[in-house]
């Protein structure tokens, strides 16, 4: 089961970052591969992601959350994967980091398709980390100058 791990500093508050995060529906703007995270209720998604000249699908759901420290998370459906993030408060703002363990069911697919797919993800999480931080970094300065702060930068 390949693992992928990212850790970043966040020049904010935990509980900021954390909330960042945690609006899950609003990845689509973090990542460029990641189509549309729909809402199925207050703790279920359902994800679309284009990588490769493919769409993939998948229904994950927040099985534990303890704001604003962890999100933990599962698939439903789709390709089997599950998660957390971990918030950690440390001097210059947050640090968080990233787990994710996806299954692919046969040994054939693991070779094949995981050669491709752990790239893909690594990629997807990494940008969306840096687009995360870059906004929560401007939001930090426009509070800052005591300029009103545009929800949508």
């Amino acid at each position: 089961m390949p693992v992928v791990d990212h850790d970043m500093l966040f020049p904010a508050p935990q509980e900021e970052v954390f909330g960042m995060i945690r609006r899950v529906d609003e990845f689509p703007r973090y990542a460029d591969a990641v189509e549309s995270v729909t809402p199925l209720d207050d703790k279920t998604y359902r994800w679309q992601v284009r990588a490769n000249g493919m769409v993939f699908h998948w229904d994950v759901t927040i099985i534990d959350e303890d704001p604003p420290h962890m999100i933990r998370w599962q698939s439903l459906s789709g390709i089997r994967n599950t998660g957390h993030y971990r918030f950690s408060a440390v001097p210059g703002g947050t640090r968080v980091q990233l787990t994710i363990e996806y299954h692919l069911p046969t040994r054939l697919l693991d070779k094949t398709v995981g050669r491709v797919a752990k790239p893909i993800i690594h990629h997807i999480s990494r940008q969306a980390f840096e687009r995360i931080r870059r906004s929560v970094t401007h939001t930090q300065a426009l509070a800052s100058s005591n300029t009103p702060v545009d929800p949508k930068p």
